[in-house]
């Protein structure tokens, strides 16, 4: 299982600074997720000029917020930039975000997911497409000089993981422990694909007053209902106490239990003190 860095921030040095650091302790991947902080696309393009070797990801960038062109175009010129390392992440967004917040009507989100990617995937391999459906029509071809970059889909229900499984090489998750990893995300998707599983990270040794606070800072995603389906199958009552929390040992511990669930990699976000974090996985290098 491969170590991953999944990181946000609202400074691109910062971020500069946190991908170099990843890539000198070997690990596999740098990935941006597209929240409030600094834009993802525009983010890894910096750090795959600046940043050598590790690859590069997004984790993840909503389809309804970018056309297939659009995000194809951006995509293939990250790979320009990077040497071919970038891997896409999309996703559907969540009903309530996607509406309270973009103002877009939540509305057959597979089927719009599956046209998308009728869209996307030839821009990304062939740079042109011809598709016409219900969401999304696209009759255009790009021009980029790059490498096809990769799909990988955030799925977690048993319609998009057998989407992810057919059409990109796997899925990202969040919120996912490793009894729902194992009893149901690997099962659906099939023992081929990718599961790249984002896990919070904390050194303390004070559990009650980290834990609390985790439960604070990530309260929102106790209240999206496919995150809170997931809390639900893995016995969490908060979301803060899917965050790995402890000494050094006890972060390996339950990294141990997402390889032996089936992931292929996971993505370390960290928490509290972040040097103490850095150093406690260290000795962990690039995978377990």
């Amino acid at each position: 299982m491969k170590l991953s860095l999944f990181d946000s921030t609202n400074d691109i040095d910062t971020a500069v600074a946190n991908a170099s650091r990843a890539n000198d302790q070997g690990m596999h991947r740098y990935w941006a997720p597209q929240i409030m902080n600094t834009d993802p696309m525009t983010t890894l393009a910096v750090v795959g000029r600046e940043i050598p070797r590790i690859k590069l990801g997004t984790s993840v960038v909503a389809m309804q917020t970018t056309l297939p062109q659009t995000l194809a175009q951006q995509s293939l010129t990250i790979n320009n930039i990077s040497g071919g390392r970038f891997t896409l992440g999309i996703g559907t967004n969540h009903e309530p975000v996607l509406e309270m917040v973009y103002g877009v009507p939540w509305r057959k989100p597979y089927t719009h997911m599956t046209e998308y990617l009728d869209a996307l995937l030839p821009l990304l391999t062939e740079q042109r497409v011809s598709t016409e459906g219900e969401f999304v029509t696209a009759r255009t071809q790009i021009n980029v000089k790059a490498e096809p970059a990769g799909v990988m889909l955030a799925a977690l229900g048993p319609k998009m993981l057998k989407l992810a499984a057919d059409r990109t090489s796997g899925t990202i998750t969040w919120m996912t422990g490793p009894v729902t990893i194992g009893d149901h995300i690997r099962p659906t998707i099939g023992e081929s694909a990718e599961i790249a599983a984002g896990v919070g990270i904390q050194v303390t040794d004070d559990i009650d007053a980290a834990r609390a606070q985790a439960n604070t800072d990530l309260a929102i995603y106790g209240q999206l209902p496919s995150y809170r389906a997931m809390l639900d199958r893995e016995g969490a009552e908060n979301p803060g106490d899917m965050v790995i929390m402890g000494d050094a040992q006890t972060i390996r511990d339950g990294l141990e239990r997402y390889k032996a669930a089936g992931a292929t990699e996971v993505a370390l976000n960290i928490l509290g003190d972040k040097d103490a974090a850095w150093e406690a996985i260290a000795p962990l290098g690039a995978e377990l």
